[in-house]
C-alpha cells in the first residue's frame, strides 16, 4: 500500500517530549505478515519505561532499539495481507496480540508460550500501535468479537491479560481468598479488581495515594480502599483481615510496595510481582520471606489462551475496562505526560 501516515516514533530516552510526530511511507506487509488499520492503541507503564530508557531486555535477548515505535495494544482493521497469509483478510476486525509466540520453542511446546524465546512483542522488539497503519505477523493477531468498540479490545490484552495469568496461574486466587491490588487506580490494578472478583475473592482491597481516586477504586471493584501513605496502613489492611494479613497481594507498583505487601500477607499467603514503576530497587528483610513462609513470585505476560479468554470475557460483558482519558494520536506527548503525572483512574487511549 503507497501513501504516508501519521506515526509517533522516538529517537532517544527521556520525558513526553522526546515523543516525535512524523509523517512516515506506509509500510508493506512482508510474507506471512498483516498490515492493520489502527483504529485505538492505549498507553502503558511499559511504554512509558521504554521512552525513559528503564526498561531492559530480558537476559539473552538484544537491547530495545532505537528510533523505535511504542505501543503495545492495538486494534482496527486488516488493510493488506502479505503472501502466504490465509487467517486473515482485507477489513477483518482484528486485535495485535501483546505477547504473540512463535510456537515452536522450547517454552511453547511446553505451554509456556508467555515466555516464548522467539516473541517480538510489539512496541518492543517490533513497532507499536502508535501509527495509523502498523503490521503484526499472521499468529500474532487475534480475531475482534462483534460488537466491541476498538478503544476498549486496545486496552485488555496487556492489562487484563496479564493479570488474568497473575491471578490465576501465579496466585491461585480462590473462592474466599482476601486480595490486596496495589495501584488499584491504573489499568492494571482495575484489572487486578475485577479479575480477583471473578475468581471469587470475598474481600477486595485497594490500595491507592490519592484520597481522590477512593471513589473510583470502589466503583471499579474495591469493596474497601486503604491510602498506602497513611502511617497504618499495614494495620488497616490486617483490621479488614480479622487481623490475619490477606491471602494474595497483587503488586502493579514495585519499590516501596513491595515490603508493604510482605508485610500485609498472611502467614503462608501468596506475593506476585509485575512492575517497577514505583523502583526498580528496595531493601528487604529476607527473614520476613521465609519466617512467613511467603510464596513471592514473578509474573510475565500472558498465553495466547488467557488473551482469547480475556477478549471472550469483554465480548461477554464480564469484564469492563475503565478508560479514564483519550487523546488523540498527534498529542502521544500529552497522554504521556498524563501517564507520569498519574492523576488518571484506568487507561489512558491513543485515536490515530
Amino acid at each position: 500500500m503507497s501513501g504516508a501516515m501519521t506515526a509517533v516514533r522516538i529517537y532517544e530516552h527521556g520525558g513526553p517530549e522526546v515523543l516525535k510526530v512524523e509523517q512516515v511511507p506506509i509500510p508493506d506487509p512482508a510474507p506471512g505478515e498483516v498490515l492493520v488499520r489502527v483504529r485505538a492503541t492505549s498507553v502503558n507503564w511499559w511504554d512509558a519505561g521504554f521512552r525513559k530508557g528503564v526498561v531492559r531486555p530480558r537476559p539473552g535477548v538484544a537491547s530495545l532499539p532505537l528510533p523505535f515505535q511504542l505501543g503495545r495494544e492495538a486494534a482496527g482493521e486488516v488493510a493488506a495481507v502479505g503472501d502466504g497469509v490465509t487467517s486473515f483478510a482485507v477489513g477483518d476486525r482484528v486485535v495485535v496480540m501483546t505477547c504473540p509466540a512463535c510456537g515452536q520453542c522450547t517454552a511453547c511446546r511446553r505451554g509456556d508460550d508467555n515466555l516464548c524465546e522467539n516473541t517480538e512483542l510489539p512496541g518492543h522488539q517490533r513497532f507499536g500501535g502508535y501509527a495509523e497503519y502498523v503490521t503484526a505477523p499472521e499468529h500474532g493477531l487475534l480475531r475482534a468479537p462483534d460488537g466491541v468498540e476498538f478503544e476498549t479490545l486496545a486496552c485488555v490484552l496487556w492489562s487484563y491479560g496479564t493479570v488474568l495469568h497473575m491471578v490465576n496461574a501465579r496466585a491461585r486466587v480462590q473462592p474466599g481468598d482476601t486480595v490486596l491490588v496495589t495501584g488499584a487506580s491504573g489499568g492494571m490494578g482495575t484489572a487486578g479488581l475485577q479479575l480477583a472478583r471473578m475468581a471469587g475473592a470475598r474481600l477486595i482491597i485497594g490500595l491507592t495515594g490519592t484520597p481522590d481516586k477512593a471513589q473510583a477504586v470502589l466503583d471499579a471493584g474495591a469493596d474497601v480502599v486503604v491510602n498506602y501513605k497513611d502511617t497504618d496502613a499495614v494495620a488497616q489492611i490486617r483490621a479488614h483481615t480479622g487481623g490475619t494479613g490477606v491471602d494474595v497481594v497483587l503488586d502493579n507498583v514495585g519499590g516501596p510496595m513491595v515490603p508493604l505487601a510482605i508485610e500485609a500477607a498472611r502467614l503462608g499467603g501468596r506475593i506476585v510481582l509485575s512492575a517497577i514503576m514505583g523502583g526498580r530497587t528496595v531493601e528487604l528483610h529476607i527473614n520476613d520471606i521465609f519466617s512467613k513462609h511467603l510464596d513471592v513470585l514473578g509474573t510475565r505476560a500472558s498465553t495466547r489462551r488467557e488473551q482469547e479468554l480475556v477478549l471472550d470475557f469483554v465480548a461477554r460483558g464480564q469484564i469492563a475496562p475503565v478508560i479514564g482519558a483519550r487523546y488523540p494520536l498527534s498529542e502521544a506527548a500529552a497522554a504521556h505526560a498524563a501517564l507520569d503525572a498519574g492523576a488518571h483512574v484506568g487507561k489512558i487511549m491513543l485515536v490515530p
